[in-house]
């Protein structure tokens, strides 16, 4: 069995291996990874977009995660690799998107009457929150009368599904009803403009469809849509550092090979004409000897599980419930082309079987995609396949990349619980998502949340601190003060070697990045307690010892995808935005002029300041000036500063994260000082009231007071008799006289203080004044 145990990772000791196993779908469980031919070429076909909306970090962790294990394949396991992507841009979503958005359009240019523009969208959220309650109905209905335990499972989590669609829609009809008030106030365009940009709109794009969907019949306004998405899922994976397939096929580009293939199936026995549509026979398909759904068979027979995406699951032509369409024909308002079933477009699963044959033939080593995709997805396409070429195997190996959740649903389009790749890019790097992945199981679900991001930027920032301390003492003479390798040398140097073989033994077991990474922080760690070591007992660690260490670990981080360095650089690869000209004054300006700049700042403080004030007061001034430096000038240059004793550490790296590091840390102090001053100011607040409740003079304290309104009181004015003429109880007598007594024992620590200065009162209202001041400056610097 050929496997990877062929080919050394890089820096590896030729130890013995036990070869590359992976999780496969098929096979529910980890297995040998060997080739269909016993070679290193490995083919590969992976699902890509649906180009219909704008791409989010829930796509982002499915082409991530597989760019990641493509570049382990090839850089690591030194496979040869043909991985071919389609693009569909053909589809029911890309159909009534493209169609709502024409239709909305069109709506918002002719509309003039502001009463009905509102009318128009009450009625369009009335009846989208009435399908969507029917949509739970049936989903639970289903789920009673589920058998199997994924069933429940995955029928349960549709049921979270549905309900918060509800829940979104509650909160379109929320926002449009405070935008209705905004919207009157304007009245005429620009209040039409208001109501219609907000989520309710979707609402009323849904109600247009369905009555006026049929009248679009512009072949280009779905080219146009489609053009627009895939351009920019491009613009996505290239700012997230995923390669490009070798091999890229659409679906509009492959109907003649579509149909052809359809035709096979259905000269095959395998699938049957009704009415210009051709569906698939699965009663016929499992009767010639064939399993279908292979990957989630608790989901054969679900019409709620099998119908997403699925437009016409409901139609009265298929012979049984279970079999699904092939080609579709058209309705009104669609696109379609000539075919010998009359005009029609593909059904959705039958391009990925018909391009990825034609490209990769009658077996491949991996097909890949979201979890989701199993059924009925990944089952229908090798449904096909397999009708189509007699064969039992047209898939060696499934890959299924975990969901990204969020509280703990599926990131998706349809749920509106999705962040942009461009929104996400905006507040994190694509390193930065990238290790995010790169440190979760590439199978496994991941809840997207603070926790696991501020975990992921925790690593990068403790290999940006390795890469840094190595770099510093790099940048000394190599051979200056090298002496005989000691103990610690020696153990350091078969810590590395370690290192490169648990490294492979992670990755050999299913990719385990996050594994792997551990690996790579543990050797960090020694690394680290070898430079102490050497430090304390003042010496010099040796610098070819060090340089090993830190290749190692980016060597690993480049096959990740996780650092860009090249030949013999170590780190996360160069950050010079100077420009590509390789002009030297180009390159040095940020620095130089940094570096002037605070020597001008240091010099001008010092000749103005020399006869004024005192040697202390300069030496803060000069103190604040090279922080301010080090925060401002050096930050936006891209280097990065670390005060180490008496000394500082540096390293180049991206401005935008520094300046985004450097931001958080100041909104931390801001927040902290927010805290310190709002307790402040409670305290002095209770203080200030206690003291004003002490100037009442004790013989007026239970007349101020409404509970005892109409009573009679004694020569104190302390109560004695209620309203009624009742003498109080004896408790209620008690009870009053303890008021008395301290209101008396304060009333006279009132007036001492007064007698210090009889302006304490107003001076305090003057600091909770200054206190609230500096809070409100605090709340909108943030």
């Amino acid at each position: 069995m050929a496997i990877a145990s062929d080919a050394a990772p890089p820096g590896d000791a030729p130890t013995k291996r036990r070869g590359l196993v992976v999780n496969n779908s098929l096979d529910k469980e980890k297995v040998p990874f060997v080739t269909k031919d016993g070679s290193m070429n490995v083919t590969w076909y992976i699902c890509g977009p649906t180009v219909y909306d704008s791409s989010h970090v829930g796509h982002a962790r499915n082409y991530v995660t597989f760019d990641i294990i493509r570049r382990i394949l090839e850089d690591y396991f030194h496979y040869n690799v043909k991985y071919v992507m389609n693009v569909t841009d053909v589809d029911d979503k890309i159909i009534n998107r493209a169609r709502r958005n024409y239709l909305m359009e069109q709506y918002r240019s002719t509309a003039t009457d502001l009463s009905k523009v509102i009318k128009d969208l009450d009625i369009a959220m009335e009846e989208e929150m009435v399908k969507q309650q029917k949509k739970i109905s049936d989903t639970e209905d289903e789920l009673a009368k589920a058998t199997s335990s994924r069933q429940k499972d995955d029928l349960a989590d549709r049921v979270k599904q549905e309900q918060l669609k509800v829940n979104k829609i509650n909160e379109a009809r929320d926002s449009m009803n405070i935008l209705k008030e905004k919207a009157m106030k304007l009245e005429g365009k620009e209040g039409i403009d208001i109501l219609l940009g907000g989520n309710a709109a979707d609402s009323l794009a849904s109600q247009l469809d369905s009555k006026l969907g049929a009248t679009v019949t512009d072949h280009a306004i779905y080219k146009s849509h489609t053009l627009k998405y895939e351009n920019e899922f491009w613009d996505d994976m290239t700012s997230l550092g995923c390669g490009y397939p070798d091999v890229l096929v659409r679906v509009t580009e492959y109907m003649d090979k579509i149909i052809e293939y359809v035709q096979v199936i259905v000269a095959n026995k395998f699938a049957y004409v009704a009415n210009g549509s051709v569906y698939f026979d699965t009663k016929a398909f499992k009767e010639g000897g064939h399993q279908y759904g292979k990957l989630n068979p608790a989901a054969v027979g679900s019409s709620l599980l099998a119908s997403e995406s699925e437009s016409n699951f409901e139609t009265s032509e298929k012979r049984t419930s279970c079999d699904f369409a092939l080609w579709k024909k058209s309705k009104p308002g669609e696109p379609s082309w000539e075919s010998p079933w009359g005009m029609g477009r593909p059904g959705w699963h039958i391009e990925c079987s018909a391009m990825a044959s034609d490209i990769l033939g009658d077996s491949m080593d991996i097909h890949s995609g979201g979890h989701d995709l199993q059924f009925p997805h990944h089952d229908n396409e090798l449904a096909q396949a397999e009708a189509y070429f007699h064969c039992h195997e047209w898939v060696r190996y499934f890959f299924h990349s975990g969901h990204l959740s969020i509280d703990g649903l599926k990131m998706s389009k349809s749920l509106k619980n999705f962040i942009t790749i461009k929104e996400a890019l905006t507040k994190y790097t694509a390193r930065q998502l990238r290790m995010l992945f790169v440190i979760q199981s590439w199978d496994k679900s991941i809840n997207f949340s603070t926790t696991v991001v501020n975990e992921a930027l925790g690593k990068e920032r403790q290999f940006k601190n390795f890469f840094a301390n190595v770099e510093s003492y790099l940048r000394q003479p190599p051979m200056e003060g090298v002496q005989r390798p000691g103990d610690d040398e020696k153990q350091l140097f078969s810590r590395v070697d370690q290192a490169q073989d648990q490294v492979r033994e992670r990755l050999e077991d299913n990719f385990d990045t996050a594994g792997a990474v551990t690996e790579l922080l543990s050797l960090v760690k020694d690394v680290h307690s070898y430079i102490d070591k050497c430090k304390s007992a003042g010496g010099k660690p040796q610098l070819a010892l060090l340089k090993k260490a830190a290749v190692f670990v980016t060597k690993i981080l480049t096959v990740f995808g996780l650092s860009e360095a090249k030949n013999n650089e170590i780190g996360f690869g160069s950050t010079n935005q100077a420009g590509s000209t390789g002009d030297l004054a180009t390159t040095v300006a940020p620095y130089v002029e940094g570096w002037v700049s605070l020597r001008d700042k240091v010099r001008s403080a010092v000749k103005s300041g020399a006869s004024q004030v005192s040697l202390e007061e300069i030496k803060g001034k000069l103190m604040e000036l090279t922080d301010k430096d080090r925060d401002e000038n050096m930050v936006d240059a891209g280097v990065c500063v670390v005060d180490d004793g008496n000394t500082s550490k540096w390293r180049l790296d991206d401005p935008k994260i520094l300046q985004r590091e450097r931001d958080e840390r100041r909104l931390k102090i801001k927040e902290e000082k927010l805290r310190v001053l709002r307790q402040k100011r409670l305290q002095k607040a209770n203080l200030l009231e206690k003291h004003e409740s002490a100037s009442v003079s004790p013989s007026e304290l239970f007349k101020t007071r409404e509970e005892y309104k109409d009573f009679t009181f004694d020569d104190r004015g302390v109560p004695s008799h209620d309203k009624d003429g009742n003498e109080l109880t004896k408790s209620a007598k008690k009870k009053v006289e303890a008021v008395y007594k301290k209101a008396a024992a304060d009333h006279e620590k009132f007036k001492a203080s007064l007698a210090k200065d009889p302006q304490f009162l107003q001076n305090m209202q003057k600091e909770l004044q200054e206190i609230d001041s500096d809070i409100s400056q605090l709340e909108q610097d943030r």
